[in-house]
């Protein structure tokens, strides 16, 4: 347990460790929305209609959105996601170089989750380039520009959003934003604020995240694990296991969001006041010899656990796949410390990933 300051000199509660973690993502007391906030950090400020998206309510509100958003997620639909990223990964991995230094992570890590996100929400292909463009900023923690870039990203995020879900809803299509459209829970339905925060929540959690956690993986099997990764690509669910068990090793997100707890909440001895701003390291827990083999937090823990987490890990492995089936001889370029790093202290995420293939 640990008293912090963020970059901006926000106060903050940094917890650490397995149990404590675990245990506190799983904890009604520890609430994600900013209106249980009494002092501090309460994250980026958000226009009305984004604002009330998964990752940012909790309670009744959070169990009726997450009831009516979840079915579009089901293993029915697996199917249907995984045409798409099998689709994409070929695309992207047949444009990369067949010999020579490999730009994994601009040729393909990147790329990827617009293509993969934008398509299953609905969106024409010629507008993919400003959703990842409208995207982008709000991924990265700078305190330096006023907010301002983060301001204008999310007001251009706002209005293709809100022109995607007025296309669907004339014409409804095979995707996402359209199963919301129809979702029910008796006469129960999405209003058009929930829809706009769900297509956001999507996005805050496909694009970076799964960049982060692509490039991670990617990097991990090629540097400790080729040899074993090869044997297993004939053997598709030993291969996924494998590709799921590096996951939990190289977990890029080092905080869970930020909780505010409902009432004075004490971990180990310390009281955390009700309303205080906390952030769980999932780092720290991903660390600690305490953790139990075959666990992890990759995807958080309780009843904030990521919606798409089946979709992420379906990029994961189909990336590794495709790129160690083109290539039977990959090496990193530079040592794990030599690569630049992406500007957030939120995650530990490459910048780049430069392979070569012999």
């Amino acid at each position: 347990m640990h008293q912090a300051e963020l970059p901006d000199g926000s106060p903050v509660w940094v917890v650490t460790g397995w149990q404590a973690v675990t245990s506190l993502l799983a904890d009604p007391r520890m609430s994600a929305s900013k209106s249980d906030s009494t002092t501090g950090f309460t994250g980026q400020n958000l226009p009305a209609a984004l604002d009330q998206n998964l990752l940012n309510i909790d309670g009744e509100q959070h169990r009726r959105v997450r009831k009516l958003a979840a079915e579009a997620f089901a293993p029915a639909h697996h199917a249907r996601h995984e045409q798409v990223v099998v689709g994409a990964v070929a695309e992207l991995v047949d444009a990369l170089p067949a010999v020579g230094e490999i730009d994994a992570m601009g040729g393909l890590c990147e790329p990827l989750p617009p293509r993969v996100i934008g398509t299953l929400l609905g969106l024409p292909d010629e507008q993919l380039g400003e959703f990842r463009s409208a995207a982008r900023p709000m991924f990265l923690i700078d305190t330096s520009s006023g907010g301002e870039a983060v301001q204008g990203a999310m007001s251009a995020m706002l209005m293709l959003v809100a022109g995607v879900i007025e296309d669907k809803r004339r014409e409804p299509g095979d995707d996402l934003i359209s199963d919301w459209l129809t979702a029910r829970d008796g006469q129960d339905r999405l209003s058009e604020e929930e829809l706009m925060s769900l297509a956001f929540a999507v996005i805050i959690g496909g694009f970076e995240n799964v960049t982060s956690l692509t490039s991670a993986v990617l990097d991990e099997l090629v540097r400790n694990h080729g040899e074993r990764a090869r044997r297993l690509l004939g053997v598709p669910p030993e291969f996924a296991g494998l590709v799921r068990e590096v996951m939990g090793v190289v977990a890029p997100v080092n905080y869970a969001l930020r909780r505010f707890p409902l009432a004075d909440v004490e971990v180990n001895k310390v009281c955390i006041p009700r309303g205080h701003t906390v952030f769980l390291s999932l780092r720290s827990a991903h660390l600690d010899p305490a953790r139990r083999e075959g666990r992890d937090l990759v995807f958080g823990h309780g009843r904030h656990f990521c919606i798409g987490a089946a979709l992420a890990e379906m990029q994961a492995v189909h990336v590794a796949r495709a790129v160690l089936e083109k290539y039977p001889r990959l090496e990193p370029v530079k040592l794990r410390e030599q690569y630049r790093l992406r500007p957030s202290w939120l995650t530990y995420a490459f910048a780049e990933l430069p392979l070569r293939a012999g």
